[in-house]
């Protein structure tokens, strides 16, 4: 009977003790995250998804109910957006030395093809004809004034986005038709596929996700290629280029990164500790193949403490905030974040178990930042480039210094986007010209890093984000 007693104590102590432990953690857990939603109503900053999605729009005035991308949330692959594609895939190889590139497309399309740029593109345009019908529908979908896709925000990081594959599918299309319109001499047909290119990747970055922006970085991407090809060839008019160089300048991904980290901070708060949804935070899928593993994550979390989980979610919304506030203010965005990262690095071992949020999510939404500010930076140069080409035609030369653009063309000096400082500017005697800005590093490098432009993730890590034009 005393050992009986003894065990009964002993027991009686420890449920007495875990119990008083998960009592002070939930309560303290809830105390950290309260002040947390306190701290964004002071800052009048949005915590659910409510206060961000776009408002309804009538079905005549909104892109997604154009029957083009209604399909879509029906059957994403059997759309007829999800089917299309270019005829000619990935293409393996360079193009030679002075090759452009509708030429190097035409070869690969046609092995035995030796004609000129013009000849290539024909033949490009021949192999697009097919798609003109579809392009066209969405040419007139994408200019309705207003968008609201059809998505469940109640699903957090898991919503669904059929559309956003469909739309890189037509940007791509896009691209290739106008490269080919400009090798051809219809630069009026180029300019029309660029502006539905441009309102594209506009509906494409209209909700609060991370990865929308990043899927209107790349199909703006693919736009400035083709203004960039028609720079070289010197085939848009003035008032094209006046068009564009406004459009660009328009053209804010810093501001939609910011609307995207809300998103994300509204995914995580309306996240439950007790939801496998969980496993998404991790990046294990519910498969077959890692049953066991997400079995075990599972029986962790039925144990975790709920307040350990509100801390971590509290020390996320503040992270955010720091990482919103930084943005909005881009002088300080590269070293705020190179904070955040050392903290997150530096913490301790048991600070990486208990805050699993900002160990997996955090560095993430840090990398997508250079991601982000080398497009805008590269929006801005394109822009005052084609202001620089409208100069030339006018005057019949480059201008010495981007000041000669003011007030005639353009009101003030274009600056980096991270300095606040002019865009940098370097005109050569061979008759091409580099406008960048000083990249992540905040320092002038003179340029060298600045070639072609390409929205990739190599390119947030070259020293200077800019345009080179060669004529």
């Amino acid at each position: 009977m005393k050992i009986i007693k003894r065990l009964l104590l002993i027991a009686v102590s420890i449920v007495t003790l875990v119990t008083l432990f998960y009592s002070w953690t939930n309560w303290w857990g809830a105390r950290k995250l309260s002040a947390a939603l306190a701290m964004l109503r002071d800052k009048n900053e949005p915590a659910r998804f409510e206060d961000l999605v776009p408002p309804p729009v009538p079905d005549a005035d909104n892109v997604a109910a154009a029957p083009v991308f209604q399909e879509v949330f029906f059957s994403a692959k059997d759309s007829r957006l999800g089917k299309l594609d270019l005829p000619w895939k990935k293409i393996a190889g360079k193009p030679d030395s002075g090759e452009s590139t509708i030429h190097f497309t035409a070869r690969f399309l046609n092995p035995d093809f030796k004609g000129d740029d013009q000849a290539a593109g024909e033949l490009v345009l021949k192999s697009l004809a097919p798609s003109a019908p579809l392009l066209e529908e969405v040419a007139q979908a994408v200019r309705r004034p207003g968008v609201c896709w059809p998505l469940d925000y109640s699903k957090g990081f898991e919503t669904l986005m059929h559309h956003l594959s469909p739309m890189v599918n037509a940007s791509k299309v896009l691209q290739g038709r106008a490269q080919a319109e400009l090798a051809t001499g219809r630069p009026d047909n180029a300019f029309q596929d660029v502006q539905t290119l441009l309102a594209l990747a506009r509906a494409a970055g209209s909700t609060p996700f991370l990865i929308t922006v990043l899927v209107e970085g790349s199909i703006l991407d693919r736009a400035s290629q083709v203004i960039s090809d028609g720079l070289e060839r010197h085939t848009w008019t003035d008032a094209q280029l006046a068009d564009f160089s406004s459009e660009l300048s328009r053209i804010d991904l810093l501001a939609g990164l910011s609307n995207a980290l809300r998103g994300e901070r509204a995914s995580v708060l309306q996240l439950d500790a007790s939801r496998t949804d969980l496993l998404t935070l991790q990046g294990l899928p519910d498969t077959r193949t890692l049953r066991l593993q997400n079995a075990a994550l599972r029986a962790v979390w039925a144990i975790w403490p709920a307040g350990w989980f509100n801390e971590d979610k509290a020390g996320y919304v503040g992270t955010i905030q720091r990482y919103i506030d930084a943005v909005n203010h881009p002088k300080e965005l590269p070293s705020t974040l190179a904070e955040i990262e050392a903290a997150r690095a530096g913490s301790s071992v048991w600070n990486r178990i208990q805050n699993p949020l900002s160990q997996v999510a955090m560095p993430a939404l840090t990398a997508s930042a250079k991601r982000i500010a080398a497009p805008q930076t590269i929006l801005r140069s394109l822009a005052t480039a084609c202001t620089v080409e409208r100069y030339r035609m006018a005057h019949g030369r480059l201008p010495a210094t981007l000041e000669d653009l003011v007030p005639a063309f353009l009101p003030s000096v274009p600056t980096d986007p991270l300095t606040g400082k002019p865009l940098c500017y370097k005109p050569s005697e061979s008759s091409s010209y580099l406008i960048y800005g000083t990249g992540w590093d905040q320092t002038d490098n003179a340029g060298s890093s600045v070639t072609v432009i390409q929205f990739t993730k190599r390119l947030a890590d070259q020293a200077d984000w800019g345009v080179l034009v060669k004529f």
